[in-house]
């Protein structure tokens, strides 16, 4: 049976007990059904994970005893950050939940033009709360040891205007070049730009040739923006990464 992984926002030592907070609890017991002694694996995001069991197993809380730390490290060589436009919410879950597992170090999203989803500054900051725990959540079950970080929500034309010292690579269809014809960045730093549905605009294309960001070609046929989100970051990780 797979040890259940958990994150945990705040420090953490070996040894050390601690009580899980209620989410974790909840789940924990009234979805996985732990009791005492059953083993767990938790983390923090900063490298490495640790070894535990519980010690006690309440209704309406539980407790948990760190016994060991194992510094392991599953993370991408890469540097990758994924540059994705606002699309349809549960389309937009799925492809940062994928490109967690995939090895991306930060996502930015971003507004395109022909972004479906424009965020009014009410939800902003319930969207980012919700994201955040999708990307927890594909930490948990990846194996992950460090969490992507996630950046605030700006528009497209800012964010190409914006300094950046990776190498930013645009997937589209229009492109002639592929990635195998492209050298690996020196600081393995990359960003990879995924636009809307409907794909990016001329004037955004336009703009991306001006700021000196990197066409490339993902093949003849026309990707949805999630689907081109798994196949970049694949091909990115199989081409320099880890894959």
């Amino acid at each position: 049976m797979r040890i259940p992984r958990y994150y945990l926002d705040q420090p953490l030592d070996a040894p050390q007990t601690l009580a899980l907070p209620d989410a974790l609890h909840r789940h924990a017991v009234q979805v996985l059904r732990s009791k005492v002694s059953d083993q767990l694996i938790v983390f923090n995001g900063q490298g490495g994970e640790y070894h535990a069991h519980f010690t006690e197993v309440n209704k309406r809380d539980s407790t948990i005893e760190i016994t060991a730390f194992d510094p392991v490290d599953r993370e991408s060589p890469l540097a990758i950050t994924l540059v994705l436009a606002l699309i349809k919410p549960d389309k937009f879950d799925f492809a940062v939940q994928k490109a967690v597992e995939m090895g991306i170090t930060r996502i930015q999203p971003v507004v395109a033009m022909r972004s479906v989803l424009n965020l009014k500054a009410s939800r902003a900051e319930k969207k980012m709360l919700h994201w955040q725990g999708v990307i927890n959540s594909a930490c948990e079950q990846s194996g992950r040891t460090k969490v992507p970080d996630l950046l605030p929500v700006i528009s497209f034309a800012d964010y190409l205007q914006s300094e950046d010292d990776t190498l930013r690579l645009a997937m589209l269809p229009e492109a002639t070049q592929s990635l195998a014809g492209l050298d690996m960045p020196d600081a393995q730093a990359l960003s990879l730009l995924v636009g809307p549905e409907g794909g990016f605009h001329d004037d955004e294309v336009a703009l991306m040739q001006a700021q000196s960001v990197q066409t490339i070609t993902f093949g003849p046929r026309i990707l949805r923006a999630e689907t081109a989100v798994i196949a970049g970051l694949a091909s990115l990780q199989q081409r320099w990464g880890d894959l």
